[in-house]
Order: structure tokens, then C-alpha cells, then sequence
């Protein structure tokens, strides 16, 4: 039996594919709902992990954890030696509890293993599984999703994530492409489709080519991984702060700015429903009533300090739309080459989300696909990766450039060889000057600049004099990376591996600790 997973940044969705039937099937978690929210509360011994976590955000000050996804990728800490270019991207996320610095991947392990108990206990109930075995002996086979423009080192963070929590992963596959995949379980025609998924913490847009349920080919990528409904939540708690402090002068205290959150969230999915909303915040001995409207609308006798949501969301649009504007050009196309547009991530319910898209897109989006969620298709489409593995075609994409640094008047830059959004299997070469002792540095990223990228590995030369050197880059599906040196007379290679192949030590140890927490 295998999960198809949905790891997301404000909620998570496990799926799978019913053997008999070959149906799509949600697994609802413990307090059978079908998304667990990614929030955790842990002391060290013991992870409450979904909604249990979020009511415990009103009355305990420490040890909650939300939106992790977002650093996933970060160093835990800056080693003393790390090239110093490289530093200014470097912010450190060590997640630290209990003396162990577990890490965005660490606390991302946590919800893992939640979201895997709840899986084995529901294959209990309907007698997938017997009864007898315990959580922590069965590595259960799962296909996690991430956000299209993750490099390898953050897909190898969720890899190593899953790996903690007791899973198998056998697959990592980018979230635009699962979407698509439940949606092509639908098709039988070609074509040529573009996913906005908008999540909670992040934008992925992907432009794909689908032909029926067994065939994918992906064109394009882009994203934005600071963008999603969060950003829309704390328009309205803002608001709700500013209300309270001027108006009644309200001092916001932890235990309020979480109750704050909480009812900015409501009123989000209110106003996704209707034209406006009124909220009540209880403060000390007295209830304060605020009203929010949707849009501006004549027939609302409110004063100029009203909330109006579809307006104060106009820069949050802007980047949206910016993306989508960017992806086309890359891609070399336009909206007369485009089919559809399809909805992907919970935040996509926002009126104001297919209200957007259809005005820049001349009514390309499909609303109201019979049995497609937004909420759900990611965690669906991983699943159905997983159930027809090996026999379903997907053509993905690089996510990222990779090239070589040089030097050019004393100053550093990244020379790119292989670039984003090539299909995989890719393969390119480029020919350089070398000085003796060279070595080959090669970075990830869309910068000329080292201090932009991501370092991979190097090559060590060993040439005593000036040389030619032909450097030659393959990467193949899975995301493992060939480098090839050649100069006279020699060469030498390097081969960079993703997580999908190996752990180190370190990785070892967070599946220990993981392991050895209670999950509730």
C-alpha cells in the first residue's frame, strides 16, 4: 500500500488508491478530518501534531512550531568554514528543543510520523493491515510532494524528513505535477494545462502537456516560496492589531495574537463564502465586534478605514500575476497556447484568486471539476504516482540552473551549463580557461553570482599549468549529477548525489530521536 502525501505549509493530505477498485481514497487523520494542519507542540519527548497543537497556541507561549516549510533547505547552523559568498543566503533555522537542533526537516519529520500513524491506524480499521503490528515496525512506501522549484537540497531535506518518520519514500514529485496528475485521471484528450497551486506558505506554477491519466510531459516552472495564504491571513490580522490598538488601545499579548490569528483565518474562509464578515475578539471583560468586507461594494455604508479585502490583497496579486507573466515568457508562450488553467491548494478559494486569472488568462479557468479538489488533488495525484509507478510517463523539468564559478577581474560569477527548466535527462558542456591547481566549483541557482546560489561540490584539478577544460554536466530523472573534466591528458569526474540514495550520519540520528518521541 502506498501514501501519496501532501506535505504543506499551513496543511497536510493523505491519500491513496484503493487496490480493488483502482478509486482514489483520502485517509481522514485521528480527528477524522481530511487535512491535518501543520502546526506541533513539542517538549523534546513528546509531538501533538494538527488541530490539537493549534488550540494549545492559546495557552502555551513555547515549544509551537508552524509554517516550516518555509525553511525547509536552511542550515541548522553555519559551519565556521563555510565559504563565505555563500554566506549572506545563510539564514539559520535550527528548530533547537530540548538541547538538539532538529531542524525545519526535524519538525517536518514530526507531522510526518503523525500523518503516518493516522495512515496505518486507518489500514487497521479497514483491515489492510493487522492489527497486532505497531506503527514503528512498518516502514510504510510513500510519494511526497514539494513545490516545484525546490532544489536538491530542500528535496533532499524532505527526503531525509520522511526517512525519520519511518517511511519509505520512493518517490519526491513536485506538487503542480501530482495536481495534474489527478486531473488527467479525468482526461482523454491532450492538453496543455497551466497549475496555479497556490498553497499556504508558497506559489508553484507549472505549465504541463497531459495527455489522459498516463501521460505527463512538463514544460515550464516557477514559484515564489514567501508567497501564500498566510501572507492573505496576516492582511486581516494586521487589521484586527491596528483596530485594537488605536481604536481601544489594546495592549496585544502572546495568548491574544493567537486568537487573533485564529479568527483572521475564520474571517478569510467567511469572506471566501460571503460579501462580508463580522468578527468578535474577546478582550479581558468585554467582546469587540470588527467587520470585514470582500470587496468594495456602494451598496456598504462603511467609513474610509474599512477593511476591504480584495483591495489591501493588490500587491499579493501583483506577485501573483508578476509569476504567472514570468513562466509564460520563459516558456516561450502565450495564452493562446494554453487550454486551461487549473486550480491547485487551498488558498485558490479565494474569490479574488480565479476572479484574477480569468481576467489575465480571457476565462481560462476550470471551476467546479467534478470530483477535483484543491484541497486534495496533490495528496491524490502522489498517490496515483505511487499505484501506477513505472507504468505512468512523466517528463519533468529541472528546477534550477547548475553551473561552474570563475573569476573574471578579481570578482567571482557563475557561468550556467546546464539551465532551468530543461527537460531531464539533460546534458550539456562548456569549454573554459583554467590556471594551474584549478578547481571546478559548481553551484545551483539562477545567479551569476556565488553568493546567490547554492554550492554543490568541486573538482580538484591537480594541473600544473594553464589548461583548457571542458566541463561536462548530466542529470538524469532522480536528480543525481554527473560532472565531467576533461583537459589534456586527464580527466576527472564527480558524481553529486540527492538524498534519494543515502544519508549521512546526522540523518541517522534524527530518525533516532523521532522515533523515540510519543506522537499523539
Amino acid at each position: 500500500m502506498i501514501i501519496g502525501i501532501d506535505l504543506g505549509t499551513t496543511f497536510c493530505c493523505v491519500a491513496y488508491i484503493d487496490d480493488e477498485t483502482g478509486q482514489p481514497r483520502i485517509i481522514p487523520n485521528s480527528d477524522g478530518k481530511i487535512t491535518t494542519p501543520s502546526v506541533v507542540y513539542f517538549d523534546g519527548k513528546k509531538a501533538i501534531v494538527g488541530e490539537k497543537a493549534n488550540e494549545l497556541k492559546l495557552t502555551v507561549a513555547h515549544n509551537i512550531f508552524e509554517f516550516v516549510k518555509r525553511d525547509i533547505g536552511k542550515p541548522i547552523e553555519i559551519p565556521p568554514d563555510l565559504y563565505p559568498e555563500n554566506a549572506t543566503l545563510l539564514t539559520p533555522a535550527p528548530y533547537e528543543v530540548a538541547n538538539f537542533k532538529y531542524g525545519a526537516h526535524g519538525i517536518s519529520a514530526i507531522i510526518l510520523r503523525k500523518l503516518k500513524k493516522d495512515a496505518i491506524n486507518y489500514f487497521k480499521k479497514i483491515k489492510k493491515i493487522d492489527k497486532s503490528i505497531k506503527e514503528r515496525d512498518i516502514e510504510l512506501p510513500a510519494v511526497i510532494t514539494v513545490p516545484a522549484y525546490y532544489g536538491e537540497k530542500e528535496r533532499q531535506e524532505v527526503k531525509i524528513a520522511g526517512y525519520a518518520a519511518g517511511l519509505n519514500v520512493i518517490s519526491i514529485i513536485n506538487e503542480p505535477t501530482a495536481a495534474a496528475l489527478a486531473y488527467g485521471l479525468m482526461q482523454s484528450q491532450k492538453k496543455k494545462i497551466m497549475v496555479f497551486d497556490l498553497g499556504g506558505g508558497t506559489l508553484d506554477i507549472t505549465i504541463l502537456e497531459i495527455s489522459g491519466p498516463d501521460e505527463a510531459r512538463v514544460i515550464a516552472s516557477e514559484g515564489h516560496n514567501q508567497l501564500g495564504g498566510m501572507d492573505w491571513d496576516r492582511l486581516i490580522e494586521e487589521y484586527i492589531i491596528s483596530q485594537l490598538q488605536n481604536k481601544y488601545q489594546i495592549e496585544i499579548s502572546p495568548e491574544l495574537g493567537f486568537r487573533i490569528q485564529k479568527l483572521a483565518l475564520q474571517a478569510k474562509f467567511e469572506l471566501t463564502e460571503k460579501e462580508s464578515t463580522t468578527i468578535t475578539v474577546p478582550v479581558e471583560d468585554q467582546e469587540i465586534e470588527i467587520t470585514l468586507f470582500r470587496e468594495r461594494n456602494r451598496n456598504y455604508h462603511a467609513d474610509e478605514d474599512a477593511f476591504y479585502f480584495e483591495e489591501r490583497s493588490g500587491l499579493l496579486l501583483a506577485q501573483c500575476k508578476a509569476v504567472v507573466e514570468r513562466i509564460l515568457e520563459k516558456s516561450n508562450l502565450s495564452w493562446d497556447d494554453i487550454d486551461e488553467v487549473l486550480l491547485a491548494g487551498g488558498a485558490c478559494r479565494m474569490p479574488m484568486i480565479p476572479k484574477l486569472l480569468n481576467e489575465i488568462s480571457r476565462g481560462k479557468v476550470r471551476n467546479d471539476i467534478k470530483g477535483f479538489s484543491p484541497d486534495t488533488a496533490i495528496a491524490i495525484g502522489a498517490a496515483l504516482y505511487g499505484f501506477h509507478r513505472g507504468r505512468r510517463k512523466i517528463v519533468d523539468v529541472l528546477s534550477h540552473s547548475i553551473g561552474v564559478k570563475y573569476v573574471e577581474k578579481e570578482s567571482y560569477y557563475i557561468e550556467h551549463i546546464l539551465r532551468k527548466n530543461q527537460p531531464l535527462p539533460a546534458f550539456a558542456e562548456k569549454r573554459f580557461k583554467a590556471g594551474p591547481n584549478a578547481i571546478v566549483e559548481i553551484y545551483e541557482g539562477e545567479s551569476n553570482r556565488p553568493d546567490e546560489c547554492s554550492f554543490r561540490g568541486r573538482i580538484n584539478l591537480d594541473n600544473r599549468e594553464e589548461v583548457y577544460v571542458n566541463v561536462k554536466m548530466f542529470i538524469n530523472e532522480e536528480g543525481i549529477l554527473k560532472v565531467i573534466a576533461e583537459y589534456p591528458g586527464e580527466q576527472r569526474e564527480l558524481e553529486i548525489y540527492n538524498e534519494l540514495y543515502r544519508f549521512d550520519e546526522r540523518a541517522r540520528i534524527l530518525r533516532e530521536k523521532i522515533q523515540s518521541i510519543t506522537i499523539d
